[in-house]
């Protein structure tokens, strides 16, 4: 059986950076857990960096999938909005404070581009369901709008200085933002059909 051993210490890598930020992972540590040797790693890998980048690109791929799967779940604008941030928060789960903030005060370029890619999905994924609201249980909502202001807050909230001081999750933080948000676009009717905050018990 064939061994794929970039896949290997990337996933490794994620595990470990997710628990204490990628600049508190040394190779050696990497090493050992994959049971291979240094030098086996920096025949697939390049660098650290180089890993890094892979780890990042593999999340964010894996985010737009998921997102991806939820805006064609279903003809209901609001199940498509309640699929689409389980599957952000599932993925979220995973994450912890220290993680995001390695990434931004060592890696900025990297958590530039993370800004970069959330702001760019977000805006895609509620602009396009709320402009194919078919049912009508959304309300009358200017989308520019709506997701410049969602956006504004995210920057705001979900950023790790933020998380930390208030000594949140970055799950719960997701949670409650969007939680807000959700609330205040979704009619009486819709709501009946909203299973976001179901999310608390999983």
């Amino acid at each position: 059986m064939t061994v794929n051993y970039r896949e290997r210490v990337s996933h490794a890598f994620r595990d470990m950076a997710m628990e204490r930020g990628f600049s508190r992972v040394t190779v050696d540590e990497l090493a050992a857990r994959c049971g291979i040797s240094k030098r086996t790693i920096y025949r697939y890998f390049k660098s650290k960096d180089e890993m890094i980048v892979t780890v990042m690109e593999e999340v964010m791929s894996e985010i737009e999938q998921g997102i991806a799967a939820a805006l064609n779940s279903s003809n209901s604008s609001v199940e498509r909005l309640s699929a689409a941030i389980h599957a952000v928060l599932r993925y979220m789960k995973r994450i912890n404070a220290p993680f995001l903030y390695d990434l931004e005060k060592n890696y900025p370029h990297l958590w530039e581009r993370v800004e970069q890619f959330r702001a760019r999905r977000i805006q895609q994924a509620f602009e396009q369901i709320l402009a194919s609201d078919q049912r009508g249980h959304l309300k009358d909502i200017e989308p520019a709008i709506f997701t410049t202001a969602l956006l504004a807050a995210i920057r705001s909230v979900v950023n790790p200085g933020f998380i930390i001081e208030q000594n949140l999750s970055p799950e719960k933080t997701v949670q409650s933002l969007f939680e807000i948000f959700l609330y205040g676009i979704v009619d009486e009717q819709g709501k009946g059909e909203l299973k976001f905050i179901e999310v608390k018990g999983h």
